[in-house]
């Protein structure tokens, strides 16, 4: 799994922004930090996100900042799919 970079800023009550490499995050529902003696901290982030199904194919469409935080967290866009470059949406 490649290492990520996160700046992770939270109040008293829970609320906050969390970055990774740079690229903010949107629709976080929790996350969780841990770390063990002479170990890198981890953090696990759980997205809130829509379930959607279908009977029939369709054409997936994300915004421009969705597809920047996926390519962020390692992502790989299909090749047709053009992402632009996450450092100009952070």
């Amino acid at each position: 799994m490649t290492e990520r970079t996160a700046k992770i800023r939270l109040d008293g009550t829970g609320s906050g922004t969390i970055e990774v490499n740079g690229q903010p995050l949107r629709g976080v529902r929790s996350l969780t930090l841990s770390s063990e003696a002479g170990q890198r901290p981890e953090i696990t982030l759980e997205l809130l996100l829509h379930d959607v199904s279908t009977i029939a194919e369709a054409r997936v469409l994300i915004t421009e900042d969705v597809a920047a935080t996926l390519v962020s967290l390692g992502w790989t866009p299909p090749p047709e799919q053009e992402v632009p470059d996450a450092a100009a949406h952070g």
